[in-house]
């Protein structure tokens, strides 16, 4: 998953839309911008209240694309975001929480 939004290969508007899969790259959820890795997690106004709550695990200066997907200790509040959105749970499913305590494993 952290492959697919650095890349922008994933299961989002944009890319399935440059592999014409959907008609449109723009966001199903808001019909206001691209639905691009960076709206998905920073911009989506549907997901205004799952961010807060983001934002508040990682820190205001964690949040960006980089502080979201390269830092270890935001990894946790990344996916429960995912998870809490619900956007990839049909394709896979629910992502388990991370284990704080052995994550350096």
């Amino acid at each position: 998953m952290l492959v697919q939004l650095h890349s922008g290969h994933n299961f989002l508007y944009q890319h399935l839309h440059c592999i014409s899969k959907v008609n449109s790259p723009i966001c199903p959820a808001c019909k206001k911008d691209m639905k691009t890795p960076f709206h998905y997690l920073l911009q989506c106004p549907v997901h205004r209240t799952v961010r807060a709550r983001l934002q508040k695990e990682v820190r205001y200066h964690k949040m960006s694309m980089a502080g979201l997907l390269n830092e270890a200790e935001s990894l946790a509040p990344l996916f429960q975001f995912i998870n809490d959105t619900g956007r990839f749970c049909h394709i896979f499913g629910v992502f388990p929480e991370v284990d704080e305590d052995n994550k350096d494993r």
